[in-house]
């Protein structure tokens, strides 16, 4: 893929993951949609962190790596 169509593909993640904010703040909202509300938030959060990571000014993935084994240690 050229570069241009990186940077598009890396926008409509970011587009799509502001979508599932919004309709995740909403559905949390009402008892009765908080679970859905917590799904899309859950999958927001997920297409942020793909779209960050097809970001072309990451150079090396060390640190994300450390950051992914410290966050899962940490959060049991």
């Amino acid at each position: 893929m050229e570069p241009g169509g990186v940077n598009y593909l890396l926008e409509f993640t970011y587009l799509i993951a502001s979508i599932l904010f919004i309709f995740g703040l909403k559905g949390l909202s009402h008892p009765e949609s908080a679970r859905r509300g917590m799904f899309m938030g859950r999958s927001r959060m997920l297409a942020a962190i793909i779209g960050t990571l097809f970001h072309n000014g990451i150079i090396t993935y060390e640190w994300i790596a450390a950051g992914l084994v410290i966050g899962s240690s940490s959060g049991r």
